[in-house]
């Protein structure tokens, strides 16, 4: 985190990379752990950490790591639906959905067509 805070969360990115895998080539698994979010935001893991990621930054990983040629597999781990309230449980859950659906080529920024010349005049 002090890295992410310092650099901020792409150049973490982009150095995590690197050094995993330099050419690009070998495939890659990415577990991610629900927990490596703030605790305030899903607490319904069994390792909460205060301070950790921020939603905005988790899926800034997921959005660089989704749009990989040597992105393979993904797992979410960490996730425990019996801790916590019904609304923590919730918010843990839906975060974790949300960053699975990034990881998978959901985008927050939307898209434009192809060809913007295809957009009719209003």
């Amino acid at each position: 985190m002090r890295d992410i805070d310092k650099l901020g969360i792409f150049e973490v990115i982009h150095r995590a990379l690197e050094a995993i895998n330099p050419t690009g080539k070998l495939s890659l698994h990415v577990s991610f752990d629900i927990d490596s979010i703030d605790k305030m935001l899903t607490p319904s893991t069994g390792t909460p950490v205060i301070g950790g990621l921020t939603v905005r930054e988790a899926l800034s990983i997921a959005e660089e790591i989704s749009s990989l040629e040597s992105f393979r597999c993904l797992d979410l781990v960490e996730i425990n639906p019996i801790l916590g309230s019904k609304e923590q449980i919730e918010n843990t859950l839906n975060i974790g959905l949300l960053v699975l659906k990034t990881f998978l080529g959901y985008s927050r920024h939307g898209s434009l067509p192809k060809n913007i010349q295809e957009i009719p005049a209003a």
